[in-house]
């Protein structure tokens, strides 16, 4: 992911992370009865997403040593993350999600629910496939590499939506105030 504004010079920056502020949108939609499972953790040693969620009254499984693409906890209800943002890796997720067949709420780029490959991946289960919109931009923390330290952003370049599998939400729930 890259920014213009976050230096003279352009560079490519992937380390972003997940607000408190992006759980707490839809916290009210996520079931408290059910174990969530923070598929995207592996090798995110910054990322606060699982400890959010637990602050927000989830029970949550996860592990930095997991890679979803292989590996999946015995127990779990749901999935409830963040995707990656680079393209291969996001359609393979999302393939193995979809295989999973357990509901999900995942947070990704917008322009990515136009895409052919989106098409293809959900083809004989759109039925089951949601946006929710939210009513403005998410702005990630960035990962501050000198100190470690994570950083809201305030002027993210792109739109995020929550893509959700086999949740059931009704029209009105799809758009956040």
């Amino acid at each position: 992911m890259a920014n213009f504004k976050d230096s003279s010079t352009f560079k490519v920056h992937d380390d972003y992370y997940t607000p408190k502020s992006a759980w707490e949108n839809i916290n009210h939609l996520i079931p408290k009865d059910k174990v969530i499972w923070e598929a995207c953790m592996l090798n995110s040693l910054q990322s606060k997403s699982p400890e959010y969620l637990r602050e927000l009254g989830h029970e949550v499984v996860f592990n930095h040593d997991w890679n979803a693409l292989e590996y999946q906890p015995e127990n779990y209800d749901m999935i409830v993350t963040n995707i990656p943002f680079k393209t291969d890796i996001k359609k393979q997720m999302l393939e193995r999600f979809v295989e999973l067949d357990k509901p999900f709420i995942i947070i990704m780029n917008s322009l990515n629910t136009f895409s052919k490959y989106m098409r293809e991946i959900f083809k004989g289960n759109l039925e089951h496939l949601q946006v929710i919109t939210p009513s403005g931009k998410i702005h990630f923390d960035k990962l501050i590499y000198e100190t470690g330290e994570l950083i809201p952003t305030k002027k993210c370049s792109f739109y995020s939506v929550y893509v959700c599998y086999k949740m059931n939400f009704t029209q009105e729930q799809l758009w956040l105030p």
